[in-house]
């Protein structure tokens, strides 16, 4: 495997883990917020009188995702490549 793409994976990779627990961490945090539980087996908000809610956060996390990803990204392969000294290729 080519040295310089090394950074870029582990930095795509370390984003995604980083957007997952993002978003774990915002639709449970939206369930305990709206008065639910948040039940982990089913991946749903479980108010008390027995109903289920689904978030109202979509339009927002989407656009949160994507420079969360981007933003981890970059810093993650920029981090890599200088603890590692490894040069870009021009």
């Amino acid at each position: 495997m080519n040295r310089n793409v090394l950074p870029t994976l582990v930095g795509v990779f370390t984003s995604l883990f980083a957007i997952w627990a993002l978003h774990t961490f915002l639709i449970v945090d939206d369930c305990l917020d709206n008065g639910g539980s948040f039940d982990y087996a089913t991946a749903k908000c479980l108010l008390e009188n027995g109903q289920t809610v689904e978030s109202t956060l979509a339009t927002i996390a989407v656009v949160l995702y994507f420079v969360v990803g981007f933003v981890v990204s970059f810093l993650v392969s920029n981090l890599i490549r200088k603890v590692f000294k490894i040069k870009a290729k021009s």
